[in-house]
């Protein structure tokens, strides 16, 4: 299985360097991202990382659920139901967590483990109640 990242600009990039820094590099980890280029270009872009996953399976994180890169994302899970999975909320717990696993896990407990660990990771270390 494969891992890519597609978000508004700047955002799968850092996200990736800081994975690299954590962790180390990781090959099955790719990102592409919208610029002021413009959804035309984004979305030439996307086929062509797609067609690199053809004959695997790809968990596509996006930033924005509804956004340009989760809804181009989207349509190719609409196509390809069985090799595609999109999550949207993607953070850095989710990519640390799951560069770990993408050898071994299926797609859809990969999908659900993202869901999971984007849900643990949000917390408030102190909150005062009013």
């Amino acid at each position: 299985m494969e891992l890519l990242i597609a978000t508004h600009e700047g955002l799968a990039s850092g996200l990736i360097s800081t994975h690299d820094m954590l962790a180390g590099k990781n090959d099955q980890i790719a990102s592409i991202e919208l610029t002021d280029t413009g959804i035309r270009d984004f979305k030439e872009r996307f086929a062509q990382i797609m067609q690199r996953y053809q004959a695997g399976q790809v968990l596509i994180l996006t930033d924005l659920k509804n956004g340009t890169p989760h809804l181009i994302a989207e349509e190719y899970e609409q196509q390809h139901p069985d090799r595609v999975r999109v999550v949207s909320g993607v953070n850095l717990p989710m990519v640390l967590e799951l560069s770990h696993r993408l050898i071994t896990a299926s797609l859809d407990d990969s999908a659900q483990k993202a869901i999971e660990i984007g849900r643990n990771q949000i917390a408030v270390d102190q909150m005062q109640l009013v």
